[in-house]
């Protein structure tokens, strides 16, 4: 387990796990243990994120490798858009889709991932322009979305568009996306908002660090000090919730945490470490860095066994992560989406300085 004096220690980065849930097609959703699961096929939720995987590591390290798996995600997702430029999300072992049109969330994944691929200037224009030609079609249609967590996916792809100064298919300008889509969350904020409850719903549930980062981001695209309030407002109080004694306890799946009612300390997903990673790292551009960042590195080290089970949930040998935290320990099974939040956070931490890590 890591301390909070041993930023300087040097972890494995490998994706070799994330390369064997890939298969010609996509990437498998589940695991038993680290043996895929074909029963479950593939989502584009999954396969938006691992893409992330790949364009930051190349970014980063400049693997030639790792090229291939970016070009095997972003096949998978040509294959997911559909004629009118949304995406499907679920996808069975036989490679068709399971649905009519996936989720407010698979539409913002796929933003995001379409994006960082299109604005990243390492990548070869061989696989940023089918990206932008994607992106294209796809960005018509999210001003029609409306729930707070996909606009924090749409922030962040906006967030990575912002140095090429505008938003393929669209007139408005950076700023001006922004400034819609924050206004849908800070509206949501302000609905649910009481003294001693400043959050976005009546319940904290899932990647609830998503959405404060939704405000810090438009803040930072638009500087409209009304995001800044309420992203720290409302990211304080949850911080209040999940830091414990110097740890990292997110609030768990079997119940959430109803306001009045108790919060459920298990199962813990390894999406709110990332998440929490993340936000914190961004919250220290704008106020408290010292302690903002030491609340990302609490986030990280919940990964490595700084947790209430004190295990690690990364294994250093193969890349994978396990799927979280059960009453009874570990959760062994390895599926992408911990694997990913894993990963991210990992590459998250080295790009900021928290952490070394060593990328074959």
């Amino acid at each position: 387990m890591l301390s909070l004096r041993t930023r300087k220690k040097t972890l494995a980065l490998r994706l070799d796990y994330l390369a064997a849930l890939t298969d010609h097609f996509g990437i498998y959703q589940h695991a038993v243990f680290s043996v895929p699961d074909l029963r479950h096929g593939y989502t584009t939720d999954d396969v938006a994120r691992a893409l992330l995987v790949t364009i930051r590591h190349f970014e980063l390290f400049g693997n030639p490798w790792v090229l291939q798996l970016a070009r095997r995600y972003l096949s998978f997702l040509q294959w997911a858009q559909r004629p009118d430029g949304l995406f499907h999300n679920l996808f069975a072992i036989d490679c068709k889709p399971l649905d009519e049109v996936g989720s407010e969330d698979c539409q913002g994944r796929a933003f995001w991932a379409l994006s960082a691929l299109s604005a990243s200037r390492c990548f070869p224009r061989e696989l940023r322009e089918p990206a932008r030609r994607m992106l294209e079609r796809l960005t018509p249609h999210l001003f029609s979305l409306h729930h707070p967590r996909p606009m924090g996916f749409l922030l962040e792809g906006l967030r990575e568009l912002a140095p090429e100064g505008a938003i393929p298919g669209v007139e408005l300008s950076i700023t001006e996306c922004a400034s819609i889509f924050g206004e849908k969350v800070l509206r949501r904020y302000r609905e649910h908002s009481e003294p001693l409850w400043r959050w976005f719903d009546e319940a904290l549930t899932w990647g609830n660090a998503l959405l404060p980062l939704a405000l810090f981001t438009a803040y930072e695209l638009t500087e409209d000090q009304r995001f800044l309030k309420a992203a720290r407002e409302s990211f304080e109080f949850l911080s209040s919730q999940v830091f414990v004694d110097g740890m990292f306890v997110p609030i768990g799946n079997r119940g959430w945490y109803r306001k009045g009612g108790r919060r459920a300390l298990f199962d813990q997903q390894p999406i709110e470490a990332f998440w929490m990673l993340v936000t914190s790292l961004r919250a220290s551009k704008f106020y408290d860095r010292e302690r903002n960042r030491r609340r990302a590195l609490l986030s990280l080290e919940w990964f490595l066994g700084r947790n209430v089970h004190r295990v690690s949930l990364y294994d250093e040998a193969t890349g994978s992560c396990a799927d979280g935290l059960t009453p009874s320990g570990l959760n062994e099974n390895r599926g992408a989406e911990s694997t990913i939040a894993c990963l991210l956070s990992l590459l998250f931490a080295y790009k900021t300085g928290l952490l070394r890590v060593k990328a074959p």
